[in-house]
């Protein structure tokens, strides 16, 4: 058995750390679109009360 050579419990754990990781890419447009917000209305709220 070569070093580069998975057993069949490696290569389910790879498979559970991979999908977990494509879950969370899923999530990260959202997490963006959150954070541009919390920006846009910080900004907003700078602009009306304190100029």
């Amino acid at each position: 058995m070569s070093p580069v050579d998975l057993t069949r419990v490696q290569r389910e754990e790879l498979q559970r750390e991979l999908d977990s990781n494509r879950r969370w890419e899923r999530r990260l447009p959202i997490y963006g679109g959150v954070a541009l917000l919390i920006i846009a209305v910080i900004v907003v709220v700078r602009v009306v009360f304190f100029s």
